[in-house]
């Protein structure tokens, strides 16, 4: 019996180098690593029965292997030593090893992939035709050559149509697909349709599976080569560029939404960039969109063949997508000069990992020859366009790059984060998933600057509509509109987590939308949510509205509701942050929702300036280093906010009186009154604190999508009629008074403003109400703010003004007022006097001095004051001559009020 081997330190380290280098790769290594310069096969995956995975490794010299997986179409090579540092005799060394280890893998390759050729043969043979397969009645298409094997469905695989069969895909009873084990995948297709079919002119797609490119042939009667995963549709599209050239090749994407990175669609664009194809990807109806909705197949059984076909016809009425150059390593003459490798380049024996080079030239000493210099800065990163905003500002650079685990991602990044040192930059992209390569940092901020593309775009540095035609709205992760292609958002950090998605639109309306039905204030709350992209649409300013009630009650249940119609559990914000912090928050949320929770964590002496600040739309003017003017916050936002308090007692609380304008921004409204406290209808629960959890429940399931589907439409929608719409509503008896003024007027329009976006999104198909829903809850809203009021419809300026007046006196009448008719010598001094007082036939006027008659209507404009106060009878006159009166023997200028009319006047 042999004893076992035991490797030494340094076999060790090279095997758990070796082994690493295979885990960063995304394979599963072995558990033994034999280093005998013979290909073994693990599972790559770590389950029993898999042996895709394979590898090659030697450790004589200097060590080195190779490693892959055939399922996966994974090729890659690892050595303990760089090339650069090793010797010529060394490098000699290492190029046999390398030439030895792809002809060993080679040969293996062949051998497996003839075994599958074989068993493929076979096992097509003694299939039967398929008829009635269910998995073709589940997928809703036919048969297509497709043959079955007992329970299973079998797809044959040619690398040319009706060429030797390379190997079968094997669909099961469920679904489940596998390929031959060993057999050829890369290149392989199964045509749906006849060669004589793919002339020149013709259009040929390409797409990944089988039931896609059933429907596909089915809607458009197009012969379609089924490449059978994203990974192979390059390899196919090549090949079928090379025999087809006058063909018009079509790739048909799948839509991977749901995934991280989109693959399906980065694959497909990436394929027709290869041979200038033409693209098609499928469109969905937002308003039945499943999370597993996809792929054409997935269109096809949702909208029908005609909705298939119509997105191919759209696809060929666009132009091509522009086909990439071919790879050539830069010659002495060319360099210096960049370039990127989207994968494994060989070029005179010299094989180039993905990312982007510098080819360099190093003048040589005295009479020697220059010698050309090559370093790899980071992952495959391409600058596909010049970014700038409509004022020519905000300029940046449009980047595609392919993370670590090798999915696309794009960014706009803005080119004021190259200044310095660059390491801000960096650190986005790392975090984003680039590679960068340590001696390639100083590098990269020069590829970035090298050149500037043709191509340039708009950028938006906030999200909300682009451009004065507003067809176009920004959100950090996609742009929505007919103009949207034209858009993207910048911004010097990876996209937020506000505006994510999860679960389904039906969802959300079988769950939130339904729960309004019946519970006006929570109709309210998601017409405040849908409002923030129709406030720009009609010229409506930033407002809305503040809740306020008992504990527990609902509040907070209707504010998560509101805020799932553009993003889950992190969309909320609250109250407890500074002026300048709202400032970002309130411009984060341009043209939407801005949901604040619990306005009693804010300090009440910032309440009433934040709440101007938030209505204005626009932060304060600060300076900036070089001494001028930073850019100033602007936003317009529909908000939503709650509290036990309503914003009068939180100022109050801080010593501060509310001003008319403070309480037609965010409009304070009870909501907890209700038969269950903020509810009406509990529908199927047993109590309103069971509908408040469920809403919760729902917000936290299905989110997202419902703005995203409102978007879709109003987009698309024609702006005039939006207009038209809240003028007729506005119209309404329920949005009017007799008598109505002022401040009744404005909260009226506002409330107007949330029905319409309501009711807009009920006509959009998005929220699954009944028609007027939304105008019955607004009106039921108004009446509510209404009953605060007293039912009181005119100016409530005036009754401020009149309160704040008769305050005052009540203060300060003892202090700094002091009788008219006494002897000034006999009487005690007063400072900061405000005036005199005179009764007369039993009633008390005051003399104001004009100083202190402002003083006691600080905060408001004087002139508008007098009007009010004259209005109410406690300004006696006004007239410069009649003003004039005897006090201690001297003639001055007073204003008379009589404030014992106050209370008549209010």
């Amino acid at each position: 019996m042999n004893a076992p081997h035991h490797p030494s330190l340094s076999e060790a380290a090279t095997l758990g180098a070796f082994a690493d280098a295979i885990r960063a790769a995304g394979l599963t290594p072995p558990e033994a690593i034999e280093a005998d310069g013979a290909i073994h096969r693990f599972s790559s995956s770590g389950k029993r029965g898999d042996e895709s995975g394979w590898y090659v490794l030697h450790l004589d010299g200097v060590p080195a292997g190779s490693f892959g997986c055939w399922r996966a179409g994974l090729l890659s090579t690892w050595c303990a030593k760089a090339t650069n540092e090793m010797t010529q005799a060394e490098q000699a060394a290492h190029r046999q090893k390398v030439e030895a280890m792809r002809t060993a893998r080679k040969a293996d390759q062949e051998q497996r992939q003839q075994q599958a050729r074989e068993q493929a043969a076979q096992r097509w043979e003694a299939a039967a035709p398929a008829q009635d397969y269910p998995y073709l009645k589940r997928k809703g298409i036919q048969a297509h050559g497709t043959r079955v094997e007992g329970d299973r469905l079998l797809i044959p695989m040619h690398l040319t149509e009706g060429g030797t069969l390379q190997s079968l895909q094997v669909i099961d009873f469920a679904g489940g697909k596998r390929f031959l084990p060993g057999g050829r995948v890369k290149g392989c297709f199964c045509l749906l349709g006849e060669r004589e079919e793919i002339e020149d002119g013709a259009e040929l797609v390409i797409c990944e599976g089988f039931a896609t490119g059933a429907s596909i042939r089915e809607a458009t009667g197009y012969p379609v080569a089924v490449a059978f995963n994203a990974g192979n549709l390059e390899a196919v599209a090549l090949a079928l560029r090379a025999k087809y050239p006058g063909a018009r090749l079509i790739l048909a994407a799948d839509d991977d939404w749901r995934t991280e990175g989109n693959p399906g669609l980065d694959k497909a664009t990436e394929a027709a960039r290869a041979v200038g194809a033409w693209l098609a990807v499928p469109r969905f109806p937002e308003d039945c969109r499943p999370d597993v909705a996809t792929d054409f197949n997935d269109l096809h059984k949702l909208a029908g063949l005609e909705a298939v076909r119509e997105r191919f016809t759209a696809a060929l009425a666009t132009e091509a997508v522009t086909p990439a150059p071919a790879i050539q390593i830069p010659g002495e003459h060319e360099r210096p000069a960049y370039l990127v490798l989207d994968d494994w380049h060989e070029h005179d024996g010299t094989r180039y990992a993905p990312g982007v080079w510098y080819f360099g030239i190093k003048p040589g000493r005295g009479d020697a020859p220059p010698s050309l210099t090559q370093q790899r800065i980071c992952g495959p990163l391409h600058i596909e366009a010049v970014t700038t905003d409509t004022s020519d500002g905000n300029y940046g650079r449009l980047l595609r790059f392919k993370t670590t685990t090798g999915r696309w991602k794009s960014w706009a990044m803005p080119m004021a984060m190259l200044k310095g040192d660059g390491s801000d930059l960096r650190g986005e992209l790392l975090s984003m998933g680039l590679d960068i390569a340590h001696r390639g940092r100083e590098q990269l901020t020069a590829y970035l600057q090298h050149r500037a593309p043709e191509r340039v775009i708009q950028c938006a540095t906030q999200t909300g509509w682009a451009g004065p035609e507003r067809q176009a709205f920004v959100l950090p992760d996609a742009v929505i509109g007919p103009q949207a292609d034209g858009v993207t958002y910048q911004s010097d950090h990876a996209g937020g987590d506000e505006y994510t998605t999860r679960g389904t639109l039906a969802g959300w309306q079988a769950g939130t939308a339904a729960l309004a039905v019946g519970n006006p204030m929570l109709v309210l709350a998601l017409c405040t949510a849908f409002a923030g992209p129709v406030l720009a649409l009609v010229g409506a300013d930033s407002g809305g509205i503040n809740t306020i009630g008992a504990s527990s009650k609902g509040k907070s249940s209707m504010l998560f509701a509101a805020c799932s119609v553009w993003g889950g559990p992190s969309y909320r914000r609250n109250w407890r942050a500074t002026g300048n912090g709202l400032e970002s928050v309130a411009a984060l949320f341009n043209d939407s929702l801005l949901a604040l929770d619990e306005i009693s964590q804010c300090d009440p002496r910032e309440v009433g300036e934040t709440v101007y600040m938030l209505g204005n739309g626009q932060g304060k003017t600060r300076a900036a280093r070089t001494g001028g003017a930073r850019s100033v916050a602007r936003w317009r936002v529909s908000i939503l906010s709650n509290g036990e308090r309503s914003i009068v007692a939180t100022m109050e609380e801080g010593g501060f009186r509310t001003k008319a304008g403070q309480a037609v921004r965010i409009i304070d409204l009870p909501v907890t009154d209700q038969a269950h406290g903020a509810w009406d209808r509990l529908h199927q629960y047993p109590s309103g604190a069971a509908l408040s959890d469920a809403l919760r429940r729902e917000a936290e399931t299905h989110y997202g999508h419902a703005g995203r589907a409102f978007l879709e439409r109003l987009t698309r929608d024609d702006h005039d009629q939006v207009r038209e719409l809240l003028a007729s509503i506005k119209a309404r008896p329920e949005f009017n008074a007799e008598g109505g003024e002022g401040q009744f007027q404005r909260v009226a329009a506002r409330f107007a403003v949330l029905a319409l976006a309501g009711e807009l999104a009920t006509a959009y198909g998005v929220t699954g109400w009944q028609r007027g829903e939304a105008i019955r809850a607004t009106a039921v809203a108004l009446r509510l703010w209404l009953g605060m009021q007293d039912g009181r419809t005119t100016d409530a300026e005036g009754p401020q003004v009149v309160d704040q007046v008769t305050e005052f006196i009540d203060r300060h009448g003892d202090s700094r007022f002091s009788d008219a008719d006494a002897d000034p010598l006999h009487s005690p001094p007063v400072r900061e006097r405000a005036g005199w007082w005179r009764d007369r036939d039993g009633e008390r006027v005051y003399l104001f001095t004009g100083q202190g008659l402002k003083d006691a209507l600080k905060g408001h404009d004087f002139k508008r004051a007098l009007d009010h106060l004259e209005q109410a009878g406690m300004l006696k006159t006004r007239n410069k001559t009649e003003r004039i009166r005897a006090i201690g023997g001297t003639t001055k200028k007073f204003y008379t009020i009589k404030p014992t009319d106050a209370g008549d006047a209010k």
